[in-house]
């Protein structure tokens, strides 16, 4: 009987002068069995000091399976009680090898195609994975078993897809696939539950990317977002309900105007340097609000109550319709009953961390945003700036 595992070594002496020796937890490996020529029942440790094994008694256990630890203890248990155990319970103690007591690898780094493990799986411990440079053109589905993942470098490969394996990863935290050939945005990423839950930084920098989709506003935990040089032309309006977001960096991609919800979040850092944002005045388009049609107003309804709809419940126009809602100045959600208007904002309002968006030091940016009835349109006239304050 075995149990690798953390343990606390300490020497039994010093209790008799009342003396306690600093020490960490050490791995090891432990063993129930019997000793020949005796055939008596010992209990021995080995460490990587001392693969022989002592007589020093780990005094705390950390870091063992549980399930292993419950056999183990439970053994030592009717050994100490004096009960009778089936031999073959009990292997002859033996001295261990350096593999057995390694700690688990929990860290892996791949930069070269040749080091790929191809014949042998990845250690099933492992926290942070990292794989660059392989061209890579699909995810290994070797990686989505990986379930102690946290982080997960996938940069300077070939990508353009994320597969639905990619869900099993319930604590999967960074999630970074810079520079690869991503041409639309992995929707797939923030319809998965737990992605939903876990992922806290998203990098997308250096790919092909026309569009943040609306859907990514289901990252609730998002903290960081990065995708520096893409071709994105557009921000969801719904972008103000990330309200975890910390840090944003669109830099060098093709933004003319930012969302109003944008100016809702309460950021650390923002980088949009590079864009195309377009000096405007101040104005709105219409001096009244049409309207909305009944269409509009059942759009309405399921969009402010967020009840789910997918391709599988709707016709596709339908959900595509339902994904083009726009936020009023008031936090309701509208379709083209609306009236659109366009200022110019100072991003030192949503952070005091901020890169100028051009060569010429501006941090005003032109923001988009809509008024859904006759009663918002008539405040933004009567007091414009209200908003921003």
């Amino acid at each position: 009987m075995r149990l690798t595992c953390d343990v606390e070594v300490l020497d039994r002496m010093l209790a008799t002068a009342n003396l306690r020796k600093a020490s960490k937890p050490v791995r090891a490996q432990m063993a129930i069995g019997r000793s020949s020529p005796s055939n008596n029942v010992y209990m021995m440790i080995c460490t990587t000091k001392d693969k022989s094994g002592s007589e020093q008694f780990g005094q705390s256990f950390h870091k063992a399976d549980v399930i292993q630890l419950k056999s183990f203890l439970n053994v030592l248990r009717q050994v100490v009680q004096g009960k009778t155990l089936d031999k073959t319970v009990f292997s002859v103690l033996a001295p261990v090898t350096t593999k057995k007591i390694e700690r688990p690898k929990t860290v892996m780094v791949i930069t070269t195609k040749k080091n790929y493990p191809l014949t042998t799986n990845f250690p099933s411990t492992l926290e942070t994975l990292q794989v660059n440079d392989c061209n890579m053109r699909r995810i290994d589905s070797r990686i989505f078993q990986l379930r102690n993942l946290v982080s997960l470098d996938l940069s300077d490969n070939s990508l353009n897809d994320v597969l639905d394996g990619i869900g099993s990863l319930q604590m999967l935290a960074e999630l970074i696939l810079k520079n690869n050939k991503f041409q639309k945005f992995p929707v797939t990423i923030c319809k998965l539950k737990t992605l939903q839950k876990s992922l806290s930084l998203l990098d997308l920098s250096d790919n092909q990317i026309r569009q943040l989709p609306v859907q990514i506003c289901e990252l609730t935990n998002l903290m960081t977002l990065k995708a520096d040089n893409n071709v994105i032309e557009q921000i969801p309006p719904t972008i103000g309900r990330l309200q975890n977001l910390k840090s944003v960096s669109l830099a060098g991609n093709k933004l003319t105007v930012l969302p109003a919800g944008f100016m809702r979040l309460r950021l650390e850092n923002v980088d949009l340097y590079g864009n195309s944002f377009i000096i405007t005045e101040n104005e709105t388009t219409a001096d009244s609000v049409d309207v909305p049609t009944l269409l509009e107003c059942a759009a309405r309804y399921v969009r402010k109550y967020r009840l789910p709809y997918s391709e599988e419940d709707l016709h596709p126009h339908l959900c595509r319709y339902l994904d083009s809602a726009r936020v009023c100045w008031c936090g309701s959600f509208c379709f083209q009953g609306s009236v659109g208007y366009t200022r110019m904002v100072d991003l030192r309002a949503v952070t005091s961390a901020i890169t100028a968006v051009d060569t010429t030091g501006r941090t005003a940016v032109p923001v988009q945003g809509y008024l859904c009835s006759p009663q918002c349109l008539n405040k933004f006239k009567t007091d414009p700036n209200a908003y921003w304050k």
